[in-house]
């Protein structure tokens, strides 16, 4: 009898692990921090020797910092479908700045799932789905708690009664006003999803000093002639192409010290979030996530903006800080984490069923585990189209592993390809994939690309 109890307890004990933190009685609630064009190397505790991001940095401490997480689409309103539906471009359909998720599909989100199953839900900020000319689909002002969203076109430069406020101030207030009407009975969700650091950087906060402005900024290592030379001709010819930043390292200079201090003024946000979290005993039964829609070259390879499969363009910093998690498993990991996974992990977090249809994964196992095995590859794509009036953005679909990096530009015929040695060429300088002797590794990463493109529709 006794036996049976023991072998009782200990099914119970892993029945409970196996279902994660949704076993709690009590649901947590979530405060999701999704900046616009921060980089991996947009904070302090990522490796920015200038940067000062105190409250993102505190966040890692107190939680799990990824430090391989990847978007698998580099532009905003393409990302953040991903991110809400937890699903590839290729499946959810928004290539562009035009076509809205619609509202069968937003019913599939995680905010909408979290709200069907009883959760308070707020969105501020950047939305940048869909254009506001296609309806109300565009804008999803009534599927949330509070609203306080906008189009892709925000500006830094709000008028309230009559006044020019700063964006982030006004978000930060109505955020702080929503925690403290929260209610101990009803879980939250509140998405701030920051502008900060996207351009135009034409209105900067008149209540926060940027402390780069005399500061000494180092320019990325493979900002050289040399580099951007080696690039296909496609990309030197096309949106990305910075050749005043390499002919005038003090333009690119200023331009990142002009970066850092929207960076830094996100941050503050963070911070003041975090203290209203905590002056409203809130913190202990929060997840808070930390997010970027894409990276930014900022110079590398002679290159601004995204959209480009490189690692300065795709790599994002993602930050998981669950007060619930024992201190022996914060840290950093070294899994592979995409933005679709964020939807997933949410939602199983939350204890409400994921649709089948979201491709991410939940990233509990990884949490709870340092060692746990995550995904040996991903598929990224890009397939926007410029106007007419615009340089070009070649189109580009590829595969990551921990190791390798197959890329293929999809208009030459025959298509474009590159390979990277990331372990040894981690500044993607020195293109493999013409030499002989990884031929056999080429046409691997190329059939596993064809491969995705079939499976993840």
């Amino acid at each position: 009898m006794k036996t049976t109890r023991v072998i009782t307890l200990v099914a119970a004990l892993v029945l409970q692990v196996g279902q994660g933190y949704a076993a709690d009685a009590k649901r947590p609630n979530f405060v999701f921090f999704l900046t616009d064009d921060q980089p991996y190397l947009g904070m302090s505790c990522t490796g920015n020797p200038v940067l000062k991001t105190p409250h993102m940095d505190r966040l890692a401490t107190d939680g799990v910092l990824f430090e391989k997480a990847f978007v698998t689409t580099a532009i905003c309103a393409c990302s953040r479908a991903s991110v809400y539906t937890g699903q590839y471009m290729r499946r959810h359909g928004v290539e562009d700045f035009e076509r809205p998720l619609s509202a069968a599909q937003w019913q599939q989100t995680f905010p909408a799932l979290l709200r069907q199953a009883g959760y308070r839900t707020a969105f501020l900020g950047k939305y940048a789905i869909g254009s506001p000319k296609r309806g109300a689909e565009a804008l999803p002002a009534d599927k949330f708690d509070l609203w306080y969203g906008f189009p892709q076109g925000i500006a830094f430069r709000q008028m309230v009664e009559g006044q020019p406020r700063y964006l982030t101030t006004v978000m930060t207030e109505k955020a702080v006003e929503f925690l403290k009407q929260t209610k101990s009975e009803q879980p939250f969700c509140l998405i701030m999803a920051l502008k900060e650091p996207h351009g135009p950087l034409d209105f900067f906060d008149p209540d926060f000093k940027n402390e780069y402005a005399n500061a000494k900024i180092p320019l990325p290592a493979n900002m050289t002639q040399q580099s951007f030379d080696a690039l296909p001709a496609a990309v030197r010819r096309g949106l990305n192409a910075d050749e005043r930043g390499l002919r005038d390292p003090a333009h690119a200079a200023a331009q990142l010290r002009q970066i850092y201090g929207y960076i830094s003024r996100a941050d503050l946000a963070v911070g003041q979030v975090c203290a209203a979290l905590k002056a409203q005993g809130l913190d202990d039964n929060t997840v808070i996530i930390h997010l970027s829609d894409n990276g930014s070259f900022e110079g590398a390879h002679g290159l601004l903006g995204k959209w480009l499969m490189y690692e300065e363009s795709i790599h994002v910093p993602l930050i998981i800080r669950d007060p619930r998690l024992p201190a022996a498993a914060r840290g950093r990991r070294q899994q592979m984490a995409l933005n679709i996974d964020v939807a997933p992990t949410i939602l199983a977090l939350a204890g409400v069923p994921a649709p089948a249809a979201m491709q991410g994964l939940d990233l509990q196992p990884v949490l709870r585990n340092p060692q746990a095995q995550g995904r040996a590859d991903w598929y990224y794509e890009h397939t926007y189209t410029t106007p007419p009036s615009r340089r070009p953005i070649p189109k580009s679909e590829g595969v990551r592993t921990e190791r390798w990096k197959y890329i293929r530009y999809t208009e030459p015929q025959p298509p474009l390809e590159q390979l990277f040695d990331l372990t040894a060429d981690p500044r993607e300088e020195k293109d493999l994939a013409r030499d002989p002797a990884q031929a056999e590794t080429l046409a691997r990463l190329r059939a596993r690309c064809n491969q995705y493109r079939e499976t993840l529709k």
